[in-house]
């Protein structure tokens, strides 16, 4: 079953129909309809004028060409000079037509490219996407679709916009040209490019699907090393390099494989379009040699005929000449549109009318007839909880691994809506979220301790609440608040989970939310940072296994296999800073 869902996939992208031209226009549009536009259009039309100028002179140069090959035949000297002081003067026109086309190309190339990318990295954080993608799966690789994918679907439909606009001007003017010359001639050419153009399609068809699975298994290969670069020290200390080793092995395998079966494809295309391109450039001048000798034909416009003719045929064959580009063409719009369609998967989840999570902003904190289902909803986790972890506060919940406390936190935050009931709290702009593996943002120490809001905070500030979360000695580490490290590597667990409590001291929310914030830390310090919160006066909800929450906590929350009670903490009032 699994082997014929892949078939009919591959199968599916392998076809160029009405569904795959939608998803072109479906990408192309966004930026063209957009309100940003204006530069874009006002480069696309130089480059058209510009493309419609380099057409004129190449067929007034075929012209040229003709008639001052005539005056070097017919031997007159003084005519041919003449003719060439006009080729300098075409050269000199052309000149900048030549330079300024790719120059403008590539402006508009950056600039398309730019509002693309944006339009991309919003519609992945918008209704939590970006995680939707990593969670369900469907979308692999999101951030390569954007850093690459997007680059080369941009450049590639310039090339094939520009290829095409040329193809067509060049087809209306070489084409009235041969035909001044030689009727049958053009009609052979286009017979000819007809069924190039059918075999090519035919025969180089099978290039697309192959071309997006080698994009993915590199893909895949490119995330198993950056795996390893990013847990080395854990895989050492299991001892794991072998089974590392194995698994790398297996994903560059796929890579190995899927490439073979691509260059055996290419090489039965390039049989094809390389046979294609070499018969054709004899064609006119076997065709024209009879009316030449006879004496019907100029020489000049024989050789007129085989330059007409070759552009003619260029311009008819961008198809066989650029399947290979064709197919990897393909490739990025379908990854592409696969980004956009669950981008509107994760927009439609939260608002397609089905029963969900619901989201109330209030001050308060609490929860009303909840039920969790795990993402997809192939399992129930929390059944009919109802609690005000307001009134009830401070509240710990507690209770067996895979029961649910960190898919109850993802439910509070947003992130996990499969399900029913209400969800009330204050609005996340104005509330925390302490995760056990705290997230460590690109930049800083001062970023580190200043995000995600609190900017403006001044250096002594900053310094202060270092120290009184006992990280006094970060500065001297690494050299002050404007060292930039990779701070998931150089800081210790139990450092990271310190430095997330200065952010929430800095960041002074109105309420906080702890997900196992503590676990790597020793009990004095676990103490210290919930005295620094009761200090601040933020009110605060825990989860966790450890006995030594209880202390903090008024009241626990019991979770179990589906079920659950609230019960009061037992050493609570033992704890002397609660008050």
């Amino acid at each position: 079953m699994r082997l014929n869902a892949a078939q009919h996939r591959e199968d599916s992208l392998n076809k160029f129909d009405r569904v795959f031209w939608n998803k072109v226009w479906s990408l192309t549009r966004l930026y063209w309809s957009s309100a940003e536009r204006g530069i874009g259009v006002k480069l696309l039309a130089w480059l058209s004028l510009l493309s419609v100028g380099s057409i004129a002179l190449g067929a007034y140069a075929s012209y040229l060409n003709r008639d001052s090959t005539n005056a070097l035949v017919g031997k007159h000297l003084a005519q041919f000079y003449h003719y060439m002081l006009i080729w300098v003067a075409v050269t000199a026109i052309a000149l900048p037509v030549t330079v300024f086309l790719p120059y403008l190309g590539r402006r508009l190339y950056i600039e398309w490219r730019e509002w693309l990318t944006y339009y991309f990295t919003d519609a992945g954080f918008a209704h939590h996407a970006f995680y939707r993608m990593g969670t369900v799966g469907k979308v692999d690789n999101p951030d390569q679709r954007i850093s690459d994918d997007i680059g080369s679907f941009v450049g590639s439909t310039l090339t094939f916009t520009v290829t095409v606009g040329f193809a067509l001007g060049g087809v209306a003017t070489y084409f009235a040209i041969l035909w001044s010359i030689s009727p049958s001639l053009a009609l052979i050419l286009i017979g000819y490019a007809v069924l190039g153009t059918y075999f090519s399609v035919v025969i180089g068809r099978r290039l697309v699907g192959l071309n997006y699975y080698q994009e993915r298994y590199q893909a895949d290969f490119r995330f198993g090393l950056v795996h390893v670069r990013d847990n080395a020290e854990p895989i050492f200390i299991y001892g794991g390099e072998r089974h590392e080793s194995d698994q790398l092995r297996g994903r560059f395998s796929k890579v190995v494989g899927n490439f073979n079966k691509l260059i055996l494809w290419q090489r039965n295309l390039g049989f094809f379009t390389e046979s294609y391109g070499s018969v054709v450039a004899l064609v006119p001048y076997w065709f024209l040699a009879g009316a030449y000798v006879a004496g019907r034909l100029q020489f000049g416009q024989v050789v007129q005929a085989a330059t007409a003719f070759m552009a003619l045929h260029a311009a008819l064959s961008i198809i066989v000449t650029g399947f290979p580009s064709i197919a990897e063409y393909a490739n990025q719009v379908t990854r592409l549109s696969e980004f956009l369609d669950e981008a509107e998967a994760a927009r439609l989840s939260e608002t397609d009318g089905r029963e969900m999570i619901e989201i109330v902003e209030s001050p308060r904190v609490g929860l009303e007839h909840l039920t969790v289902l795990t993402p997809g909803g192939g399992k129930r986790l929390i059944s009919d909880l109802t609690a005000d972890a307001s009134a009830l506060g401070p509240l710990l919940i507690k209770g067996p691994s895979g029961t649910g406390k960190t898919s109850l936190m993802r439910a509070m935050a947003g992130l996990w809506r499969e399900g029913s009931g209400i969800v009330t709290r204050p609005a996340l702009a104005d509330v925390m979220f302490l995760p056990q593996r705290p997230y460590m943002i690109l930049g800083s120490l001062r970023d580190q301790l200043t995000y995600p809001r609190a900017a403006g905070v001044s250096d002594e500030q900053l310094l202060d609440v270092l120290r009184v979360v006992n990280l006094s000695d970060l500065c001297d580490r690494f050299g002050g608040l404007g060292a930039e490290m990779h701070w998931a590597d150089v800081l210790s667990p139990g450092e990271q989970q310190r430095l997330a409590f200065a952010r929430l001291l800095l960041n002074r929310p109105s309420y906080a939310f702890l997900d196992e914030a503590t676990s790597s830390l020793d009990v004095a310090n676990e103490q210290l940072m919930y005295e620094l919160m009761n200090k601040q006066r933020i009110p605060f909800l825990s989860s966790g296994h450890r006995p030594t929450l209880l202390k903090f906590h008024r009241n626990v929350l019991e979770l179990s296999a589906n079920n659950w009670r609230v019960e009061p903490s037992a050493e609570f009032e033992t704890y002397p800073s609660a008050s």
